[in-house]
């Protein structure tokens, strides 16, 4: 591997940890915890109920592990469950006005730093970077597609 090619991966690997530290300075939703933080946004993005199953998926979990964190989230009054109308055995997940309000705090915490981030950006650069980020991106998303229609 080209000193180049070595210096890039460094980067890109500093990138994915600055990202993720990103999403842990989201203090409010946090408390929460990382997997509980993630279910909320993921609701409140879908703004309609949404089945265990589908959550389990999501989050990439099983589905114990969706029932302790919605467990967790239903007793801090985030979430509310109810049973399916068609099965019993189903359940659907709603997030409450105050999971809603903690979802869009820690939404717009993230925005905010993105944008003191890009502040400090010299100006003529932010094109630049934009594209390149643009590009490093799309053919991210490529591979994983590409991946996941192998598996």
């Amino acid at each position: 591997m080209s000193s180049s090619a070595q210096s890039f991966l460094n980067l890109i690997t500093r990138l994915q940890v600055v990202l993720t530290e990103i999403d842990y300075v989201q203090k409010e939703c946090l408390q929460a915890g990382k997997m509980e933080c993630q279910l909320l946004n993921y609701l409140n993005k879908m703004q309609e109920p949404v089945n265990m199953n589908e959550l389990s998926k999501v989050l990439d979990v099983s589905h114990s592990r969706v029932t302790r964190i919605m467990d967790n989230l239903v007793g801090k009054k985030l979430v509310s469950r109810r049973p399916s109308e068609k099965d019993r055995r189903c359940w659907y997940a709603i997030i409450t006005e105050k999971g809603k309000k903690l979802a869009e705090n820690s939404q717009q915490t993230l925005i905010e730093q993105q944008k003191k981030i890009i502040a400090k950006l010299p100006g003529k650069e932010i094109d630049n970077v934009y594209k390149a980020l643009k590009i490093y991106v799309e053919q991210y998303e490529a591979l994983l597609e590409a991946s996941l229609m192998e598996g």
